[in-house]
């Protein structure tokens, strides 16, 4: 039943349109499991929700200009401007015919590896987003499409 849902959740997405609101908020991406310091939002930052992670395929997470516009549009709606995306592979590319090095698009009929993937939005001062949008020296989130 989870796995419909989820389904039904992400084919509906792709007829969503991204509000104007919607469009201010930035998206971030981190490693699900990396270090304090990879996953920190600079101190500007006031966690505004968390979501636990869900299970989305390569396709779906990096195979669209822009999949998390549902999100982005909720995050404006609850005042945040910033969406950092946690992700984790869960289970890798098994297609022989479509090697890790090629991008999922390219690789008709398959869905890709799987991924974990858990949702923050944050309501971050200007000063903050400046910061993020900066190349970090260290790993960091950075900015996602």
């Amino acid at each position: 039943m989870r796995s419909s849902w989820l389904l039904f959740v992400v084919l509906a997405s792709g007829c969503v349109s991204l509000t104007p609101e919607g469009s201010h908020v930035v998206v971030y991406q981190a490693p699900l499991e990396g270090t304090a310091a990879q996953r920190a939002m600079p101190s500007g930052c006031s966690m505004v929700a968390a979501k636990p992670p869900v299970t989305m395929p390569e396709l779906d997470l990096m195979g669209q200009k822009d999949p998390f516009r549902v999100q982005r549009n909720e995050a404006a709606a609850s005042g945040a401007n910033a969406l950092l995306v946690l992700s984790r592979m869960t289970i890798p590319r098994r297609n022989g015919e479509c090697p890790n090095a090629s991008p999922i698009t390219d690789c008709p009929g398959s869905f890709g590896a799987w991924y974990s993937v858990a949702l923050e939005t944050y309501s971050c001062s200007d000063e903050a987003l400046r910061i993020l949008s900066k190349p970090a020296a260290t790993p960091g989130p950075g900015p996602h499409g």
